[in-house]
Order: structure tokens, then sequence, then C-alpha cells
């Protein structure tokens, strides 16, 4: 039996790993104890940013020189990886007491809704998937970000053992005022580079699973109003009293029917331009990627199969859960018109009118009012990608 409480636990343990406190904090009233609990939030946030700068003068500094395409394409995904982090980073930072009352506002919403055993096996049903989903995802990405990082290490001992001299590598290329592969500055500066990865990854991890989990929570409220409504005349006859009888059940559906649409506006508010700048700079990413993959070999195909797949299954995951928001709600306005409105009174009808009307056009959650988060946006995510894809192999073998 999944308690509220519980379904926040994975995220939360992210979160705090990334220097952010618990997602139902909010930010402390006075400026020293603000700086004090987010210090190691700012400590990240600096690092992600010189990183993403590092990146960006390393890229303009490779156009003003002799170039090959395969180094854009090697550079340009790692800095827009760099990039989303920094705007996940922000939305969570500025964002923070609005996440923390809308927390406040599901959990309030749980404590009313959930009254019996049907109640909380829906809970059950939603959240479970939901965590074991997200807490999988999230340690496989993990994974394979640090396998990202860490892969550098097997070559560098492989070219050794085949042609008896090292030559140090680090993971991706950032601009340095000095030799970052010079006497022990390199062994400082490659276990930087681990911190800078691990950092990254835990930042779109605490991002897109605290969104999937307040989506699942939303699904949740969602299924139970649709429950509530298709046994909402149950056991009552067709006498006067059946209205009677009814109005509180009814008045009570429609308070929380509103509430769900609340907390369903502070999400899109939330997450809208975060999640438009993710698809927006994932569309060109994934692209690259796959280029890559097709043109490199050995420990680089290895490599950059690992960030590509990282990030499919970031967009998936977020589409999907955006997609489970919307199937959720179209249940709803199935179970208004299923009930059996046609035995009660003028109120009830005009009501439950109202809901069914509403509900033709479904719940989404929207990537800046342009593209809804849900499976058909993945889909057309990937295809234009494709599209991408079949522009740049097309240059390139000319």
């Amino acid at each position: 039996m999944v308690s509220f409480e519980q379904s926040f636990t994975a995220v939360d343990l992210i979160l705090i790993t990334s220097g952010i406190p618990s997602c139902s904090s909010f930010y402390p009233v006075s400026i020293k104890s603000a700086l004090k609990r987010n210090a190691v939030f700012l400590m990240a946030f600096t690092l992600l940013f010189y990183t993403a700068f590092g990146e960006l003068v390393y890229l303009v500094e490779m156009l003003q020189r002799d170039f090959s395409f395969l180094e854009i394409t090697f550079q340009a995904p790692c800095l827009g990886y760099c990039t989303i982090g920094l705007m996940k980073m922000l939305i969570l930072a500025v964002k923070r007491n609005t996440i923390a009352e809308l927390v406040q506002s599901l959990q309030e919403e749980w404590n009313k809704s959930v009254r019996s055993l049907e109640h909380q096996s829906i809970c059950d049903d939603v959240m479970k998937p939901a965590i074991r989903f997200t807490t999988i995802v999230a340690v496989v990405n993990i994974v394979m970000g640090l396998a990202f990082t860490l892969l550098p290490i097997p070559e560098m001992i492989y070219y050794y053992s085949t042609h008896g001299k090292w030559v140090r590598q680090l993971p991706f290329l950032i601009w340095w005022s000095f030799d970052a592969y010079s006497g022990f500055v390199y062994y400082f500066i490659y276990p930087l580079y681990v911190v800078i990865g691990f950092s990254g990854i835990i930042i779109h991890m605490g991002f897109d699973c605290l969104f999937c989990i307040l989506s699942a929570h939303l699904c949740v409220h969602l299924r139970i109003l649709k429950f509530d409504l298709e046994n909402l005349t149950y056991g009552l006859d067709s006498s006067e009293n059946m209205s009677i009888k009814l109005n509180p059940k009814l008045f009570y559906i429609v308070e929380k029917h509103q509430n769900i649409l609340e907390c369903h506006d502070r999400m899109n508010k939330i997450f809208n331009f975060a999640l438009f700048y993710n698809f927006f700079v994932s569309s060109f990413i994934i692209c690259i990627q796959g280029f890559m993959v097709t043109a490199a070999s050995g420990y680089t195909l290895i490599k950059f199969a690992l960030f590509l797949a990282s990030f499919l299954v970031e967009l998936f995951l977020l589409c999907f859960y955006g997609h489970h928001i919307v199937e959720s709600s179209v249940l709803v306005a199935e179970a208004a018109y299923n009930c059996l409105w046609y035995n009660t009174n003028h109120q009830f009808r005009t009501i439950i009118l109202q809901m069914v009307n509403k509900g033709q056009i479904p719940l989404s959650l929207m990537a800046w009012k342009i593209w809804p988060v849900n499976m058909n946006t993945f889909a057309n995510i990937l295809s234009a990608s494709w599209s991408y894809f079949t522009l740049i192999r097309t240059v390139y073998a000319d």
C-alpha cells in the first residue's frame, strides 16, 4: 500500500543529491538561511554553468581553425545537454515555492480522496508502476552517464597495451586557460569531469522524475474521480429522494474536479518552458547522436550510443506520463456521461453536462503552448530528428 510520502522518496533522494531540498520544502525566509541550505546546489550550478561556457568557447575556437564535421557533431550535443540541465536547475530553483505548494495541494487532495479500499487500490495501480519505472530509468541513466565519463579509461589502457605509450583523454571537451592534460593537473581535472557528468545526470533525472511523479498523482485523482462518478448513483432508485441524496456527493466531485484542474494549471506554469526547450534541443541532439553512431566506431560508437539512449529514454519518460494524463482525463468525461444522470433533477443534469463538455478537450500538459506532452509529440520529435539525420548524412556524404 503506497502512501503519499513514499511516492516522493526516490525523487527527493535524487534532488537532495543534486543539492536541492525535497520537493515539499519552501525557501527559507532569510537570505543567509537560503544560501546555507542551497550551498551544494549553488556549487553544482556554478560547475555546470562553467562547463556550458567552456564548451561554447571551445566550439567557437574550433570554428576559427581547421576542423572536421565530426568534431562539430561531437561538441554540439554536449553543449546542448548542459544547457538543458541549466534550464532545469533554474526552473527547480525559481519555482521552488510553487512546486512545494503543488505538492501540498496534492497531499491535501490525497488525504481527502483516499477514503476506501477501492480508492487505495487505484492509488497503488497508478503509483507503484510510476515509482518503479522512474526509479529504474533514473538508475539506468545514471549508470549510462557514469559509463560515458569513465569510458576514456579503458580506451587509454587499450591504447597503451597496443602502442606502448599513454595518450591522455577526457570524456568531453571544455576550454581551460591552462593545459588540462599536463602533469598532475590531469589527475585533478579528470575526477572533476566525472563530478560534472554525475551532476548533469542527477539534475536531468531529478527534474524528469519529479515531472513524472506529479503527473502520476494527477492521474490518480482523475481515476478516483472517474470511479466516484461511476458509483455516484449506485444503490439508489429513481425516487424523488435520489437527487437530494446525490447533491452532496456531486458537489464534492465538482469541487475535486476543480482542484485537479488547478493542479494541472500549476504544473503547466512550472514545466512548460523547460519542456519546450528540452524538446526543441533534443530533436537536434538525437539526430546528431544518431549520425555519430553511424559514423563512429569502437570506443566512440559506444560513447555516443549511450548518449543517444539516454536522450531517447528521457523523452519517452516525459511524453509517456504526459500522455497518461490525457487518457485519464478522457475517462472522467466518459464516466460522467455514463452515470444515471437522466434519473436526476435539472441541476444535476446541468452540472454533469458541463463536466462532459470540459472533457471533450482532454487535459494536456504543454511545452510552451506549442507541443502537447504526449506520445504523438514523441513520435513527431523522432520524425523530425530522422529528417535532420538524413539531411546530415547527405551533406556529409557529399
